[in-house]
């Protein structure tokens, strides 16, 4: 617990190890250490967005690309194996790499007159633990596959309703909004028969496209849309 970037690293590894107890106890699965984090790791399909208008009330006249390259962030989740290694456990990898390394550093570093500044020897710490949790997850990433894990449990959008964000005719590609478990999910979809969709409309999705990068969608016939 002394200096203090060992008592920081030291409190947040308690927590660490009072929440795989508890998940020992309660019979966590494997699911379960993803937190509920949905993390799209699939660097060479990514799924295009829509391009809405900030005030979120103009119409979307660009027509949308079907592929574009995956940015940095994206890449570095699947670089440290996040979808294929439940993020728990890649988290506390990260965060036992830390506090190894802080013990260490601080055996050879006088930082205790350096005061909280001393906690700047975290930073470079936190990179270098990077490189050994991915060295650890990598041989883990085989096993959850070779035992079937796919992530997170892919969530069923056909016939579901949501509401549109922009307008859309005819193959144009435009955004609806899907309530899931209270949280707000944005799709690429396209009308099934080219009719005219607006900004606001309910739809109903009922079916996608053979890539399943798209989903198909018709009006909503309820008193909502009269």
């Amino acid at each position: 617990m002394h200096p203090l970037p060992n008592a920081v690293m030291t409190v947040i590894m308690g927590v660490l190890v009072l929440y795989w107890l508890f998940a020992l106890i309660m019979g966590a699965g494997v699911d379960d250490m993803d937190l509920g984090f949905d993390f799209d790791v699939d660097v060479d399909a990514p799924e295009p967005e829509a391009d809405i208008e900030a005030d979120g009330a103009g119409e979307d006249d660009t027509d949308l690309p079907q592929k574009e390259s995956p940015g940095f962030f994206m890449k570095f989740l699947a670089f440290m194996n996040v979808g294929r290694v439940p993020f728990m456990l890649i988290l506390s990898a990260w965060k036992f790499f830390t506090w190894i390394g802080t013990l260490i550093t601080t055996q050879f570093v006088d930082v205790t007159r350096w005061g909280a500044w001393s906690l700047l020897i975290l930073v470079p710490l936190l990179f270098i633990a990077l490189f050994f949790t991915k060295l650890f997850t990598n041989p883990l990433a085989k096993f959850f596959k070779a035992i079937g894990y796919k992530g997170e449990e892919e969530i069923d959008f056909l016939g579901r309703s949501g509401k549109m964000v922009s307008r859309i005719q005819g193959d144009k590609i435009g955004c609806a909004e899907v309530i899931v478990d209270k949280d707000p999910i944005r799709l690429n979809v396209r009308s099934i028969d080219g009719s005219e969709l607006n900004y606001g409309d309910y739809i109903l999705i009922t079916d996608e496209s053979a890539d399943k990068k798209i989903y198909l969608v018709s009006k909503e016939m309820t008193l909502r849309n009269f």
